[in-house]
């Protein structure tokens, strides 16, 4: 009976250490990541088209580490759908720290001169930027959603406040 019960005692042990820490790996994740900020880059230019890189930097606030493991990606213009996409590139975002995840696009000319006709000659947009990111954890993936408002300029393209019109 006694080898029965310090056995047992043993396995209650050893399963509450094993759970406490998934939790606390699963409480480390109860403080979300956030966008801290959005910059676009000209990365080639021609006749047809301009390819754009939009670098989001991420961070987490939390004492987990985060193993991304994918992301989903939603990007409006003065309020209209102008890019969606996804990608399964996996990413660390440790403890406290940071991550960038650059987002690439490519406009058609034809195409930007539609969609820059919304703006009425500003020359800047309103913007607003959805990340979903796929966060493996013990108990499997979870989304996190997040969102970044902003406004980009056309024209050399850049990433600004809507605050500074």
């Amino acid at each position: 009976m006694n080898g029965a019960a310090g056995f047992l005692a043993s396995a209650v042990a050893i399963t509450l250490a094993f759970g406490f820490g998934g939790c606390r790996t699963v409480q480390g994740l109860a403080t979300p990541p956030k966008v801290r900020s959005v910059t676009a880059t000209v990365v080639a230019f021609d006749l047809r088209k301009m390819d754009l890189r939009f670098d989001v930097e991420l961070l987490n606030p939390g004492d987990g580490e985060m193993n991304v493991t994918g992301y989903e990606y939603d990007l409006h213009l003065e309020g209209q759908p102008f890019l969606a996409g996804k990608s399964d590139t996996g990413f660390v975002l440790p403890p406290r720290g940071t991550a960038l995840v650059s987002l690439p696009v490519t406009l058609m000319f034809a195409e930007l001169q539609r969609k820059l006709a919304v703006l009425g000659g500003r020359g800047e947009a309103a913007y607003r930027l959805a990340v979903t990111l796929l966060v493996d954890t013990p108990l499997g993936v979870f989304r996190f959603p997040l969102t970044k408002d902003g406004c980009v300029r056309a024209f050399p393209p850049s990433v600004r406040s809507c605050e500074q019109r």
